[in-house]
C-alpha cells in the first residue's frame, strides 16, 4: 500500500479525503470502535469552513451545528466586552459550534464516497521505517495481528501516539496544572444563543456554548489539577451557582469528560517516511478551540504533497516543506494557548489585571479586534517565509478603476474570495478552485480582444501542464465567441481583492495560498515552478 493512516479523527480523515480527491486510496485504521463519541471540540473556525467547502462539506457542517458569531465575557452581571468573530475577512465569518463526533461523522461519510474504509478497532502496535517503507505491525479487535508494508506512514493517533514514540521523535511537554471539567446538559436559560458565554470569577471560569438540540455545553476550570473522573450534574450546578448568575438547574447530562491541561509539541513532524499531524504532533489546552482546527489544517498541508509525491509528480523533499510551514504555525499556537489559558484561569491580583486589560481591547470595531477576529479563525497563518512560494510583484500606479488600498495576497498568504461572471451567472472564486490540483488565475484588466485572452490562454495551459487549470479573468465583458475559462469582472471585485492593476498571474496551492504571483504575462515562472517541484531531489 502507499499510504496507511493511524487515526480516523478529524485529522486523519481529512488526509485521507485529500489523498482519495487526488486517485491515493490510504488505508485507515483506527484503535477506537466506530461508535465512540469523542465531544470534547466543538468549534470549527472560518479558515476550517474555508476547508471544508472546497471539500463541498461546508454547508452540511453548518445545518449539523449552530452558527456563532460573537463572543461575550462576564464578570457577575456585568459584560466586560463583546468580541465580534464576524470581522473575519472569510466567506464564512463565523464560528460554527458543532461536537466533534458531528464533524467526524461527516468527514468519514464523504471519505467513505471516495472509496476509503476505516478499519475500526485496528491497532497500530508498532513500525519500523527504511528508506523504502515502513513495515508495519496492526492489531485488530478479534486479536489477530497483522504485520504489512507501506510507502509512508502518517501518525494521526492522538496526543498518546505509538507512532510518534516508535518512530523515535521526541517532544517537549509542560503541564499546565489547570483542571476543567465539560459536558452537555438541558437548562433553561435566557440567553442569547448566537454567541459564546464566559464568566470570570476570582474561583476560577465557566464557558457556555449552545449545542445543536437545545443542549448547552459547560466547560469549567477546577481549583486544582485534580477534576473528578466523571463529572455529574452536580458538579456543573455548583460551578454555574458560584461563579455565574446563570439558573444552576441543570438536567440531562448527555455527556461529560474531564481532564488536566497539558502541552506538549514534537521535536519535528517527518522522520523519513513517518510523518505526524494533529494532536500526535502538537496539544494543548482547549482554551481558544485551536486544536481539532490546526489538526485538520496540518492534513490539508500535507494532503496534497504526499499525493505529488506517492504518484511520482514530485521528489520526496516537497514533504520537507510540510515540516518547514506548519511546525512554526503549530508552536505559536501552542505557545498563545498556553498563555490565554493561564490568563483565562488566574486567579492572582496579576492574571486578573491581565485579563481585564486584554478584554478593554476587545470593546467596539476596531483594528485589535479584527486582528483578534482573524487570528481566532485562523486566517492569520502564511507560508510567506517558505521556499516553495515566491512572487515577482511591484506594486504600479492605480487605475481609475482600481481601489488603491488594496494591495492583494502576497506569496504565501491566503487567497481571498470574489464574484465573477459567465454566462450562466455569478461564479464564487472559491468554487472555480474547488478541483484539485493547482489553479492559475490570469488576470487580463482591462483587456477584452478574444484572440489576445485566447492566446494567453492558450499559453497558460502549457505552463499549468497537468498540474491544474488556468481562469481568465478580464475586467470587460466576456467575448462575443464563448469560450471555456474566461469569467466578467465588471464590478473590479476580484481585481481590486488581488490588488491587480494591470494583467497578472496567481498560481494557487491545492491548500489554497498563493504559490505565485507576478504583475506582467510571464509564464516562465509559472513553468519553472513546476519543473522545480518534479525535480526536487
Amino acid at each position: 500500500m502507499d499510504v496507511l493512516i493511524a487515526g480516523a479523527g478529524p485529522t486523519g480523515l481529512v488526509l485521507a479525503i485529500e489523498l482519495a480527491r487526488r486517485g491515493v486510496i490510504p488505508r485507515v485504521v483506527n484503535a477506537e470502535s466506530a461508535g465512540h463519541r469523542e465531544s470534547r471540540a466543538v468549534s470549527i473556525v472560518a479558515r476550517s469552513l474555508e476547508m471544508l467547502d472546497d471539500l463541498g462539506l461546508a454547508q452540511a457542517a453548518i445545518e449539523r451545528g449552530v452558527p456563532l458569531h460573537t463572543l461575550n465575557f462576564y464578570q457577575g452581571t456585568t459584560t466586560l466586552a463583546e468580541m465580534d468573530v464576524t470581522a473575519v475577512d472569510s466567506p464564512f465569518p463565523l464560528d460554527l459550534c458543532i461536537p466533534q463526533w458531528q464533524t467526524v461523522a461527516l468527514l468519514r461519510e464523504h471519505a467513505e464516497q471516495l472509496g476509503v474504509t476505516v478499519e475500526w478497532g485496528t491497532r497500530l502496535l508498532g513500525q519500523e521505517a527504511d528508506e523504502y517503507g515502513v513495515s508495519v505491525e496492526l492489531e485488530h479487535g478479534d486479536g489477530r495481528r497483522e504485520r504489512c508494508r507501506t510507502g509512508w506512514l502518517v501518525g494521526a493517533d492522538g496526543a498518546h501516539s505509538t507512532v510518534r514514540e516508535t518512530a523515535g521523535i521526541t517532544r517537549k511537554r509542560a503541564d499546565l496544572k489547570r483542571g476543567f471539567i465539560l459536558g452537555d446538559v438541558a437548562v433553561d436559560w435566557p440567553l442569547t444563543r448566537d454567541r459564546f458565554h464566559v464568566y470570570f470569577d476570582r474561583s476560577g471560569l465557566v464557558a457556555v456554548f449552545p449545542m445543536i438540540g437545545g443542549y448547552w455545553r459547560i466547560l469549567a476550570s477546577t481549583p486544582d489539577d485534580n477534576p473528578p473522573d466523571n463529572p455529574g450534574l452536580d458538579h456543573f450546578a455548583a460551578y454555574v451557582a458560584d461563579r455565574t448568575p446563570l439558573d444552576s438547574r441543570v438536567r440531562d447530562l448527555q455527556w461529560s469528560s474531564s481532564f488536566v491541561a497539558r502541552e506538549s509539541l514534537a521535536d519535528r513532524l517527518r522522520e523519513g517516511r513517518v510523518l505526524l499531524a494533529g494532536d500526535a504532533a502538537h496539544s494543548h489546552s482547549p482554551v481558544g478551540g485551536q486544536g481539532m482546527n490546526t489538526g485538520m489544517q496540518d492534513a490539508y498541508n500535507l494532503g496534497w504533497k504526499l499525493a505529488l509525491v506517492v504518484t511520482g509528480r514530485a521528489g520526496e523533499s516537497l514533504l520537507d516543506s510540510y515540516q518547514a510551514e506548519r511546525w512554526p504555525v503549530v508552536k505559536a499556537v501552542v505557545e498563545a494557548t498556553s498563555t490565554t489559558t493561564k490568563v483565562a484561569t488566574g486567579s492572582t491580583l496579576a492574571a486578573r489585571r491581565a485579563r481585564r486589560h486584554a478584554l478593554r481591547l476587545f470593546g467596539g470595531l476596531n483594528p485589535v479586534q479584527q486582528r483578534l477576529s482573524n487570528a481566532f479563525g485562523e486566517h492569520l497563518v502564511h507560508y510567506r517565509d517558505s521556499d516553495l512560494v515566491f512572487e515577482r510583484w511591484q506594486e504600479s500606479p492605480a487605475k481609475a478603476w482600481s481601489d488603491i488600498a488594496r494591495t492583494g495576497p502576497e506569496a504565501g498568504e491566503l487567497v481571498r474570495d470574489a464574484y465573477v461572471e459567465n454566462r450562466e451567472g455569478p461564479v464564487a472564486l472559491r468554487h472555480l478552485l474547488r478541483t484539485p490540483g493547482h489553479h492559475l488565475l490570469l488576470f487580463a484588466a482591462d483587456t477584452t480582444d478574444s484572440a489576445t485572452l485566447a492566446a494567453w490562454q492558450a499559453t497558460a495551459r502549457e505552463a499549468m501542464a497537468r498540474h491544474g487549470e488556468v481562469h481568465v479573468i478580464t475586467r470587460g465583458h466576456l467575448p462575443h465567441d464563448p469560450m471555456d475559462g474566461i469569467f466578467a469582472d465588471l464590478r473590479s471585485e476580484a481585481h481590486n481583492r488581488y490588488g491587480v492593476r494591470r494583467p497578472s498571474l496567481y498560481m494557487i496551492r491545492p491548500d489554497k495560498y498563493v504559490g505565485y504571483r507576478g504583475d506582467s504575462v510571464d509564464f516562465a515562472p509559472v513553468g519553472d515552478y513546476f519543473r522545480a517541484l518534479a525535480a526536487r531531489p
